[in-house]
């Protein structure tokens, strides 16, 4: 795991957790179905929001870039 990353790892975990408690609040069912299939679609939510804000930090140059064809991580010139 790159150093970069790890605050925007630690979002998108935090930001699942979240969402999915307010979802379980918000729909007033406590249920094990319920707290299963919110679990899935909070994981599914916070992924799609680490990769949603990850595209967007690199390009807006917060984040290197990664190369493609080797996989390399290289960093854009700023100015």
């Amino acid at each position: 795991m790159s150093r970069p990353l790890i605050p925007l790892k630690a979002g998108a975990v935090t930001f699942t957790v979240l969402w999915t408690a307010w979802m379980m609040w918000w729909s007033g069912s406590y249920s094990s179905v319920n707290l299963v299939i919110l679990t899935l679609l909070g994981t599914l939510v916070g992924y799609l929001w680490y990769r949603a804000m990850r595209w967007q930090f690199e390009r807006m140059g917060m984040l290197p870039r990664k190369d493609e064809s080797s996989g390399v991580s290289k960093q854009l010139p700023r100015g």
